[in-house]
């Protein structure tokens, strides 16, 4: 991904790779057994500022206390960290646009997303459900007890989730598949005062090279990048509020910092899809329909959701219950169209 994205597209916004130390065997098969790259002068990741943003905005809300504002005056509040915001939700869109174009690159080029990989995203989201609800089941005893409540409101809404999941597999006429960054979150980007660099392109360390490998819809990534702002959300109401709940103050105060968050992203990154689409359309670039918040990216963030739970039920129990809020929301929200 790296040779690919500085040699081939020239994506700017990526560490660019020097060289890499290969070993090859007799067969022809390769390991890479170290790689060199550029070295970057930033301020940190994107989680850490984030984080660090919040906090300080949920701080200052405590004393004196302040009234919450509604969502419209979330957006003129947070009107600097949105604008960055954008600007991230850009790159990444640039990401995508530049993974979208047609090199003669085997392991890159673009193909047409079929029924089949229709009916395979349905068959994997079915199973993440089976193993998250089967793991959840069977450690729940051992959280404590509030957790274990949120637990059994997760194992009682089973027949929602499938349902939810039959609904959303569906990708508009003419998509494409194309190989994606596969683990998108604020810890994967550099914040170089007021841009950002992606690293880390080696996806999700519990999934096979196989599947990281594999192509598939890039909303995998936006929906990667959605749930990363809600962990910053709940983190950084529990930096505040480390010996119990939070107030409903606080706790609406985030809410709609999320929201403002989400919404900046997405349309950000909706837009700059669309106007590389049309800039790029006689350089080989074919990034099919303009992305919507639809029911796709709603699958892939319930899908993040369910991988997430896992994650930290085997990793950090303490964690389990940001995965746990994340899913139940998804499930209150409207159905997607």
């Amino acid at each position: 991904m790296g040779r690919f994205l500085t040699d081939e597209v020239r994506y700017p916004h990526c560490v660019p790779v020097l060289g890499a130390l290969e070993y090859v065997a007799n067969d022809g098969w390769r390991m890479t057994l170290a790689m060199v790259q550029s070295q970057v002068a930033n301020q940190g990741d994107g989680w850490t500022t984030t984080l660090d943003y919040l906090e300080r905005h949920l701080e200052a809300l405590r004393a004196p206390m302040v009234p919450v504002r509604d969502t419209a005056d979330a957006d003129q509040e947070h009107g600097g960290f949105l604008s960055r915001i954008g600007t991230l939700g850009r790159r990444t869109a640039q990401l995508h646009n530049a993974l979208a174009r047609h090199t003669g690159h085997a392991a890159f080029d673009p193909e047409p997303w079929t029924d089949v990989d229709a009916a395979r995203l349905h068959e994997r989201a079915l199973c993440e459900l089976d193993a998250t609800l089967a793991l959840a089941h069977a450690q729940a005893a051992r959280l404590a007890a509030p957790l274990q409540v949120l637990v059994r409101a997760l194992l009682d809404q089973a027949p929602l989730l499938r349902s939810r999941l039959d609904q959303l597999h569906s990708a508009p006429a003419g998509s494409i598949k194309t190989r994606c960054h596969g683990d998108l979150h604020l810890g994967q980007v550099l914040v170089t005062g007021h841009d950002f660099v992606i690293i880390d392109f080696e996806g999700e360390p519990a999934r096979s090279y196989p599947e990281r490998r594999a192509k598939g819809l890039p909303l995998r990534d936006v929906a990667s990048m959605l749930r990363s702002f809600n962990y910053a959300r709940w983190s950084a109401l529990r930096r505040v509020h480390p010996a119990g709940p939070h107030d409903a103050l606080l706790g609406d105060a985030a809410r709609q910092w999320e929201q403002a968050t989400r919404g900046a992203f997405l349309h950000a990154y909706t837009e700059a899809r669309a106007a590389d689409t049309a800039t790029t359309a006689t350089d080989a670039t074919d990034t099919g329909p303009s992305p919507r918040p639809d029911g796709l990216l709603a699958l892939f963030e319930l899908e993040k959701a369910l991988y997430e739970l896992r994650y930290e039920l085997n990793n950090r129990a303490d964690w389990v219950a940001v995965p746990l809020h994340g899913i139940l929301d998804l499930l209150r929200a409207d159905p997607p169209t």
